[in-house]
């Protein structure tokens, strides 16, 4: 579990809270913004193939309402959606896919994105128009908008994932997204890099990829008050300074690598 202001993050095991889950995605991707057809999913709950071979997290408020979401999607005999959508051009050898998981299924909470311009992600008012977003190239922030310091259960959710993947022992992520995503994303420290051409699916897409000793390493020199935010929380044989270390000594001592844990 993580907690960031009023919203805890956590790792979802309970059928009752991956119910709740299916019905938010529902509410977002079917009623809200179209993406999915109202009778591929009768009983008003947003499910497909990967969801059995994915690792969900939520986002929490006070009252312990599902307010954001997010899934790892492992590797499976189905692949991954992002192989299936676009020709893949990484840098590169491949990434073993026993190792790799695709962010999927980002939602948050309308009651959570309650500007008029807010958008899926609630990103918008945290952007210039350039990145995607509502805020004036060069004019001082509006005082509306200077309030709002971070999006948090967004950052919220990406601290849990990028930890859940330490767990797991992932080596690289996925993401297919939107810019104005991947600007926010940027924008707070986050590296992802593009590995392939932008498509049209329910708007312009991006794929992207990023390995996680990069991430890593880019969101300390970027952001160390995030990256400080990142690691709480976080069991110290997964720490990448105690990863690091026990690297060394292994090699050092001339023994295979430890797994920690």
């Amino acid at each position: 579990m993580y907690s960031n202001g009023n919203f805890r993050f956590i790792r979802v095991e309970s059928e009752d809270l991956k119910r709740a889950i299916y019905e938010l995605r529902y509410q977002i991707y079917v009623e809200e913004f179209g993406f999915e057809r109202p009778e591929d999913h009768p009983d008003k709950l947003e499910i497909d193939q990967y969801d059995s071979h994915s690792v969900y997290i939520a986002a929490l408020d006070t009252a312990d309402r599902v307010v954001g979401t997010a899934r790892l999607i492992l590797h499976s005999e189905h692949g991954f959606p992002i192989e299936h959508t676009v020709h893949l051009q990484c840098p590169g050898a491949k990434p073993p896919p026993e190792y790799t998981a695709e962010i999927s299924r980002l939602a948050i909470s309308r009651s959570y994105r309650r500007r008029a311009d807010d958008g899926q992600y609630g990103v918008e008012s945290y952007l210039k128009v350039t990145e995607g977003g509502v805020l004036s190239n060069g004019a001082p922030m509006p005082e509306s908008y200077a309030r709002r310091q971070q999006p948090r259960i967004l950052l919220g959710m990406c601290a849990l994932i990028w930890q859940t993947s330490k767990y797991l022992g992932l080596t690289h992520l996925y993401l297919i997204s939107e810019k104005k995503l991947w600007n926010t994303l940027y924008k707070y420290g986050m590296l992802f890099h593009q590995i392939g051409e932008p498509l049209e699916y329910h708007g312009i897409r991006i794929p992207y990829m990023v390995s996680l000793a990069e991430f890593e390493d880019h969101l300390r020199r970027m952001n160390p008050s995030l990256y400080e935010m990142f690691l709480s929380g976080l069991e110290l044989p997964y720490h990448p300074e105690m990863v690091s270390v026990l690297a060394k000594r292994n090699a050092y001592s001339g023994s295979k690598p430890a797994v920690a844990g």
